[in-house]
């Protein structure tokens, strides 16, 4: 399915980025369902997909061993990575987590600037059908499949407007729900106890710095998408 739906897209023609009329108001639709707490608790599901993605390429790309992916029905996630239990790689790996969507949402800002709106959804249908090998919990994969399909379905069947609109939506998740996580969770986030075991550096330096980038991120990615 995934082959067929890269050919088709190879013979469609790039989208273009929305217009500032429509680029902010996106924004705002993503922003007021991150205020919202009913709305909060269904998005969130999306954006343990991309802490737990994060955690997995991190851990891929210093050489760990990615053994399995779970995504939970209470909105939490593990990633197990086979290594060191110490050193640069397992640190690099904790880290991830929590300033992966923001990064993922920078990156997504920077191609649908440059006009690569298309690619942007591709990627993030790669990037699920990559994770969901990985995933080892029935709930984990009924969410990548029901991510995937709705990308795949907006791909295939939407016009350019849709792929535009669905591109900016990804872009602005990412980066509000990269601030918001953090925020959320704080020095209570499991992923910056286990960085004070690894470095000794307390937890509320670790929480801080990831809200940085997350605040960095939304700034620059904000400026880029309007």
């Amino acid at each position: 399915m995934l082959a067929v739906s890269l050919e088709l897209a190879q013979n469609q023609p790039g989208s273009q980025p929305l217009p500032h009329s429509m680029a902010v108001p996106v924004g705002l639709v993503v922003l007021l369902g991150f205020l919202i707490d009913g709305i909060w608790r269904v998005a969130q599901y999306a954006g343990v997909i991309a802490h737990e993605g994060a955690h997995a390429v991190a851990g891929w790309s210093t050489g760990r061993k990615v053994s399995g992916v779970r995504l939970n029905s209470n909105a939490t996630g593990a990633t197990s990575t086979a290594g060191p239990d110490s050193g640069a790689g397992r640190a690099v790996t904790a880290f991830a987590g929590y300033a992966g969507p923001s990064l993922f949402g920078l990156g997504t800002a920077a191609l649908i600037a440059l006009g690569d709106i298309e690619l942007v959804l591709w990627l993030a249908l790669i990037f699920l059908a990559v994770l969901l090998v990985f995933i080892r919990n029935f709930f984990g994969v009924l969410s990548v499949v029901l991510s995937g399909a709705l990308l795949f379905l907006a791909l295939h069947y939407g016009s350019a407007e849709v792929h535009a609109v669905a591109a900016y939506g990804i872009s602005w998740f990412l980066l509000f729900f990269g601030v918001r996580a953090v925020f959320t969770h704080r020095s209570n986030a499991a992923d910056a106890k286990t960085l004070s075991g690894l470095t000794h550096v307390p937890a509320f330096a670790w929480v801080t710095l990831w809200f940085v980038i997350a605040v960095a991120a939304l700034w620059v990615g904000g400026r880029l998408l309007i």
